[in-house]
């Protein structure tokens, strides 16, 4: 509800703003129509008020009714009627009309109870205000409750878990036993009601299958997310098949375990699956027979790459899957995805993972994988590769009957190459994506990018380049820049994310980023060396030259920031909000950020006295500040 003025109150009759354009006498009639409106509310406005003081209750309380049927936006006739109500002293009446029951229900609860988890051993305040509220609060708001193997115990241990167990959507428990103890949140769950509940998130450390097995049978009837987690190898049982068999009703299943059996039927209603696979591998027989008795699975993510074979037959098994993650390199959000778009929409592979990589586990064929992008070059908007690649013919142009290939829908592109062959593969993408706006590449040694660095050529709508690794060697990034350099202003790059890992060299690539008149957004890392002061002075070089930054984060990792690393950069004139992680930071330089002119929004993660960080907090509007 919004206070009266010209701009929001309606006309009696709406008019289609086309109309007024065309016919002046159709736009002045409708603009002195809403000026007199205005004016009405303020009349009515005035009469009830002074009616409500001349004790004619029912007549003000009628021009209060007219004013929210004349403008039911406003908030102008509910605040009225209340006013009246609390004149008669019938203050129910006044809430009611003040403060709705589908306001509360629907706006403050939910912020009341944002990211709330009740406590095992702590009674919820909100819960203990009046039986009413309460009443409310447990008709409209999903509970949540978070339990696990406590170290202390007390008399009120559980105590909340019992008395709201049948108002539970959400629960988390770390437990032991079901059989032993009433003090291990196991042995109470699989002794409550928990008839509402949805979510179960379950971090197992015993030996016994049957604790699984009769915590999961209390819920099968309403349980449709589970996420269970097997701490100890040693812990017997098929864990896929006990949770599929038990919960009929599962959409979203993430398994964390050390071993994996066949399937032996379907389960049509599942589809969001995560398997964790804590050692070994999956082979290609496994991998069929997971993917042929779910034919519904949406989004399958699996912690190890597996033999490559499977993906020839992935959308024949599944073919409603948009999200599909093997290795370690990256996660997608399992719902972030365009419902209306058939096919496979985001693929992250492979492994970054260096000693994943020097044993060898991050080889891969690519064949499968290459047959898998081209049946969906219509549908993928994102693409994550990682790792070392086999294979032969990994031009897709040589694997493709089409002689216009493209990636019709690709935004986002990230490439971890180890070697060769990989680089190759990323360069045919790169080459065949003309709408691609994010793109990461990560750099090394051993890989020759230049053919890479080419392909970028044609990427006219790239807002967003993230290079990591960066050495003195890394000329195809020299390069890749030249091409912003020399469109100036008119190049698309906006953002642009720097990985730096040795020393550079003070004169080989500052004056290019300097040239880089359009980037507003530059993120620096030196996270995994320590920043020595040629680097810095290097760096910045860039932050400087870039003159329309207007946001700057700069990680420094598990070392300490650059002494007068804040003087170096100067009072940027137009940077707006600065991020900087780091082990420590000096006093002078936490000093000197609070004579930025332009800062507005300034985050701190990194140990500072709490005086230094009031002082910021005097200069600038916005001061964020958490502790490493």
């Amino acid at each position: 509800m919004t206070t009266l003025n010209d701009n929001n109150v309606p006309p009696f009759l709406s008019i289609p703003s086309s109309l007024q354009q065309r016919d002046t006498t159709i736009s002045t009639a409708t603009k002195e129509i809403t000026q007199l409106t205005c004016q009405f509310m303020e009349k009515l406005n005035e009469r009830s008020a002074a009616l409500a003081n001349a004790a004619q209750f029912q007549l003000a309380l009628r021009d209060a009714a007219y004013m929210r049927v004349l403008n039911p936006t406003s908030s102008l006739g509910y605040l009225k009627a209340g006013t009246i109500y609390q004149q008669q002293g019938r203050q129910q009446k006044a809430a009611a009309i003040l403060l709705p029951l589908d306001l509360v229900t629907l706006e403050i609860l939910p912020l009341v109870f944002h990211d709330y988890k009740l406590q095992d051993d702590e009674p919820c305040p909100y819960l203990y205000v009046s039986r009413t509220w309460r009443q409310r609060i447990l008709q409209c708001n999903n509970l949540s409750f978070d339990t696990s193997c406590n170290k202390a115990i007390n008399q009120f241990e559980f105590r909340e878990l019992r008395r709201f167990s049948a108002h539970v959507k959400t629960l988390f428990i770390e437990a032991r036993t079901a059989h032993c103890t009433d003090l291990d949140p196991l042995f109470n769950f699989v002794r409550g009601d928990f008839r509402n509940l949805t979510n179960l998130s379950m971090l197992y450390h015993g030996v016994d299958q049957n604790d699984i097995g009769c915590a999961l049978h209390t819920v099968r009837k309403t349980l449709t997310h589970l996420d269970l987690c097997i701490a100890y190898a040693h812990t017997p049982g098929d864990h896929l098949n006990l949770a599929l068999h038990l919960c009929p009703s599962l959409v979203s299943f993430k398994l964390a375990t050390w071993t994996t059996v066949n399937l032996t039927v379907e389960h049509p209603k599942l589809t969001h699956l995560t398997l964790s696979i804590q050692g070994g591998q999956l082979s290609h027989d496994t991998m069929t027979n997971i993917l042929s008795h779910l034919p519904a699975l949406v989004f399958f993510d699996v912690s190890i790459v597996p033999y490559t074979h499977f993906l020839s037959n992935l959308t024949g098994y599944c073919p409603n899957i948009k999200l599909l993650k093997c290795g370690g390199c990256h996660t997608f959000d399992d719902d972030k995805y365009d419902r209306h778009v058939g096919g496979l929409q985001k693929l992250s592979f492979g492994f970054s993972d260096a000693y994943r990589l020097s044993n060898g586990l991050s080889l891969y064929n690519a064949d499968a994988l290459i047959s898998l992008l081209l049946e969906n070059k219509h549908s993928l908007d994102h693409i994550i590769l990682a790792g070392r690649m086999t294979g032969k013919n990994l031009t897709l142009q040589e694997r493709s009957l089409e002689s216009s290939l493209v990636f019709s829908r690709l935004e986002e592109l990230e490439i971890d190459a180890f070697n060769d062959e990989l680089a190759t593969l990323a360069t045919s993408i790169i080459r065949r994506s003309p709408y691609l706006q994010r793109l990461t590449i990560g750099v090394h040694a051993a890989v020759n990018h230049d053919d890479l660095s080419n392909a970028m050529n044609g990427l006219n709508n790239l807002g967003m380049f993230s290079a990591k690794k960066l050495t003195p060697d890394s000329t195809w990034f020299y390069n890749r820049l030249q091409h912003h350099v020399q469109r100036g202003k008119d190049s698309p790059l906006k953002e642009l994310k720097l990985a730096i890992d040795t020393r550079l060299s003070p004169s080989s690539w500052e004056y290019v980023v300097g040239g880089l008149q359009s980037v507003q957004e530059l993120v620096i890392s030196t996270a995994s060396t320590p920043t020595i002061p040629s680097n810095f002075s290097t760096i910045a070089t860039i932050i400087n030259a870039c003159i329309s930054l207007s946001y700057l984060e700069l990680d420094f990792g598990y070392y300490s920031a650059p002494e007068s690393f804040i003087s170096r950069i100067n009072d940027h004139p137009t940077l707006q909000r600065f991020k900087v992680h780091a082990s420590s930071i000096a006093v002078q330089d936490i000093v000197n950020i609070s004579s930025f002119t332009s800062l507005k929004h300034i985050i701190v993660i990194a140990r500072v006295e709490e005086y230094l960080i009031t002082s910021l907090r005097k200069h600038i509007p916005r001061v964020d500040y958490s502790h490493y």
